[in-house]
């Protein structure tokens, strides 16, 4: 089983090294070196987070919002306007 698109790899570092790193006086070798720490540093996170899939959720301090829609009528939320085909009044097309 392949971990890596080596492919994917190459592509990234020469597109970083021709727009990126050659203005700013980078060398291929240091270009590729760091495309591939980010590489595993992206299989590392996709693995962490395929074993805990809801591991940034366990936050405590999530509030929960409801709303009370029971004394809301249509004439509240859709204005009575009589211009054109059955007026503004949403008909669910």
């Amino acid at each position: 089983m392949k971990r890596f698109d080596l492919k994917q790899i190459m592509k990234d570092a020469w597109r970083t090294y021709k727009y990126v790193a050659r203005k700013k006086g980078k060398t291929f070798g240091e270009v590729l070196k760091s495309t591939w720490r980010m590489a595993k540093m992206q299989f590392a996170m996709s693995a962490a987070a395929k074993s805990e899939p809801f591991s940034g959720l366990k936050s405590a301090n999530k509030k929960v919002i409801t709303y009370d829609w029971s004394g809301v009528k249509a004439e509240d939320i859709y204005p009575d306007n009589t211009s054109g085909y059955l007026g503004s009044k949403y008909c669910g097309d």
